[in-house]
């Protein structure tokens, strides 16, 4: 009895760690289910997308999430080839071994990531109004940032130099580019003796002048509402990387090799992000609250990980969960205005800034042969639409490479209770879809 519960919650956990992880997840093609020959001879299962699959062996004991790598060229025959490579964030060492190799060949590779504010071509438009936006939700961000730096150290930070110095990886470049107000001028810290906050973040407004009206005035964080519990108490780590840890898999920014002379940062900035959430209604700390791990998903499954940890058995009953959640992207697209709003600018609007990019690349680098776009698998479907429909591309080639491969008779409890939760998870994501239905 205990046992069962313990999947019950198990499941639910892992459907709301997928509805916090929507670039993995918002694939809008699903397949029914159908039988392929296996390459041994033996009957397997395949059920999934044209993205996204799981392959499942009932014979030899075998289960896998795959993800494509399709091959498009121009009906014309000008331009060069795409080959859309589909990214999951965690997987198996041998996945980014394969999907790196893929892309070896390619002349270009743009790839995914939400780039710092402040990039060069980033907001040469925006009025004043705006860049007050942009730095107040810059100052916001530096200050959770700087109280967990407080929490950890059991003091404030001396400088904004020491706080950057405790981040890594994207973080760190985000909050960097942060540490600028929306003018491009450095963001002033103020540590104070007393009262709340114990610290300020002080831009001089549009005229860079102490004082002043307006868009003219100064910008202080100590002006604005208090820090909220959630924003403190978001992780520095984000869940993808805890999860693959526990998992004892791979972590994509650590298993792919992005510092290649012919690879492209292709994406929005931050800014751009949280402007296009606030326009679209959506708040624009959705997609730091998902990234960071503060949403209420992202406490559950914080809470998962910890019991993976502790437990191999749990980390086997997760890891086939994982393959079947992965395999059944349609069961969490997010109900209502506000969740259609924010998968729109998280999916469509990042992909028109990919669209551009390759835009501009056939356009001014002709001797282009072949662009490698390695996005997210929940980018992917829209993502092909535009270059079939609006570009003139056809499919001509597809590969699946295995993202994640489980042989069930090895893991802890065996077969037959891997089998159990499979089938545990397969119902609820079922009932996902009913009731998205």
């Amino acid at each position: 009895m205990r046992l069962s519960i313990l999947k019950r919650s198990l499941t639910g956990a892992l459907v709301a760690l997928a509805a916090a992880i929507p670039s993995l997840t918002a694939s809008t093609a699903l397949a029914q289910e159908t039988r392929n020959p296996a390459a041994a001879g033996e009957p397997q299962l395949v059920r999934g997308g044209e993205f996204l699959r799981v392959v499942d062996s009932p014979e030899e004991g075998q289960l896998r999430l795959e993800v494509a790598v399709r091959e498009l060229h121009p009906t014309g025959g000008a331009g060069p080839a795409v080959l859309l490579v589909g990214a999951v964030h965690i997987g198996d060492k041998s996945y980014y071994e394969a999907v790196q190799e893929a892309m070896a060949q390619s002349d270009i590779v743009l790839f995914e990531g939400v780039k710092p504010g402040g990039a060069a071509d980033d907001g040469a438009d925006r009025d004043d109004a705006a860049r007050a936006r942009i730095t107040t939700q810059r100052q916001r961000m530096l200050a959770v940032f700087i109280r967990r730096q407080a929490a950890a150290d059991k003091a404030y930070p001396e400088s904004l130099g020491a706080v950057i110095d405790g981040l890594e990886g994207q973080v760190a470049r985000i909050a960097t580019a942060a540490t600028s107000d929306g003018w491009g001028r450095p963001m002033t810290y103020v540590l104070k003796d007393a009262g709340s906050p114990r610290f300020d973040l002080i831009s001089l407004g549009a005229d860079g002048s102490e004082g002043g009206e307006g868009v003219n005035a100064d910008l202080r964080f100590s002006d604005q509402k208090p820090l909220t519990k959630d924003e403190l108490e978001a992780g520095n780590e984000g869940l993808q990387l805890k999860l693959a840890r526990a998992l004892g898999l791979e972590y994509q920014l650590a298993g792919i090799d992005y510092n290649l002379p012919n690879w492209r940062n292709s994406d929005l900035s931050i800014d751009e992000v949280r402007e296009r959430l606030d326009a679209a209604g959506a708040s624009g700390d959705m997609l730091f609250n998902l990234l960071s791990g503060s949403s209420m998903s992202g406490k559950i499954a914080a809470f998962l990980v910890g019991l993976i940890e502790a437990s191999p058995q749990m980390s086997m009953m997760v890891k086939v969960a994982l393959v079947e959640t992965l395999g059944s992207a349609d069961a969490f697209t997010m109900p209502g205005n506000k969740g259609e709003a924010f998968m729109k600018v998280i999916i469509e609007d990042r992909n028109d800034a990919v669209i551009a990019d390759l835009k501009q690349i056939i356009k001014e680098e002709p001797a282009t042969k072949e662009v490698a776009i390695f996005y997210g698998a929940g980018h992917l479907p829209h993502m092909e639409k535009v270059l079939t429909q609006d570009m003139g591309y056809a499919l001509t080639d597809l590969e699946w490479i295995p993202a994640i491969s489980i042989t069930l008779a090895d893991l802890p409890g065996g077969e037959a209770q891997a089998r159990q939760m499979q089938k545990m998870i397969q119902r609820s994501l079922e009932q996902q879809r009913r009731r998205a239905k």
